[in-house]
């Protein structure tokens, strides 16, 4: 092999490699914002004012596969809800089969949920980020 055929060889094979591992991939994992008025926003908002109005919420809300530890930092954290004078939605995305709803809170801050469909597709939550 001569050494012009060899340069361009190495130049195919180059270009080839940057345009497979530049174009644009569809990634499942990847968070899929969504709005905040769409129907999974609305029924995790209602899930979250539930938590605002008692504790006492929280075991309908509960997904069976939450850790203890995740259990009771939210049972923290909405005993925290329970105080707040205002709580808002600020962001849903879709994070692979989890639901990470952003809400904010005065005076107690920002809280990120997370939430899952149980079997019969209702959204029940899993965790929870200060």
């Amino acid at each position: 092999m001569s050494r012009t055929q060899l340069i361009i060889l190495v130049v195919a094979v180059v270009a080839v490699g940057i345009s497979v591992f530049t174009r644009p991939k569809d990634n499942e994992f990847a968070d899929r914002e969504l709005a905040l008025d769409s129907s999974e926003a609305k029924a995790a908002m209602a899930i979250i004012e539930k938590l605002t109005e008692s504790t006492n919420h929280l075991a309908a809300h509960l997904s069976a596969d939450a850790p203890p530890i995740a259990r009771q930092k939210l049972l923290q954290i909405s005993q925290q809800l329970t105080q707040a004078s205002t709580v808002k939605l600020k962001e849903v995305s879709w994070r692979g089969e989890y639901l990470s709803v952003a809400v904010t809170c005065s005076p107690a801050g920002e809280h990120w949920f997370y939430m899952a469909e149980d079997e019969e597709g209702q959204l029940k939550l899993l965790g929870v980020q200060q």
